[in-house]
């Protein structure tokens, strides 16, 4: 029972982890370099890395546009546009970044993001979780 509104959800936050995961190989790096894992800030630098995050972060939007102008999410249209604040603040600090700190807070907004993303969904129907609840 495939639909498709579950698969742009499901590639949202999808994009949304593997830009977490690049995200905390940038703040790791000091550690894989001393354990001489190959990552790819390792291989190719925080810039490489960098461009790679914000790539993930542009292809973010699109599912998360998307779900606003296409489909009917109820009220986690404002979650989605939350997100697209956030993730515009996000790219605007990830060039900013220079050190384990500022990567640390980036990784802190990417997790925000997603279990936000979770209590949202109690948005999609206000009113069946209304009724279970009174």
């Amino acid at each position: 029972n495939f639909q498709t509104v579950i698969f742009v959800h499901a590639l949202f936050l999808f994009l949304l982890i593997l830009a977490r995961e690049m995200i905390k190989d940038l703040e790791n790096m000091a550690g894989d370099m001393a354990q001489n894992y190959k990552t790819i800030p390792i291989l190719y630098g925080p810039n490489v890395s960098k461009s790679i995050v914000t790539f993930l972060i542009v292809l973010t939007l699109v599912p998360a546009l998307l779900l606003i102008k296409s489909f009917d999410v109820g009220y986690m249209y404002l979650y989605f546009m939350a997100c697209i604040a956030l993730l515009i603040l996000f790219l605007m600090l990830l060039w900013m970044a220079n050190g384990k700190k500022h990567y640390v807070w980036l990784h802190n907004i990417i997790k925000f993001i997603i279990v936000a993303g979770v209590f949202s969904i109690l948005l999609i129907d206000v009113d069946v979780v209304l009724n279970r609840i009174l």
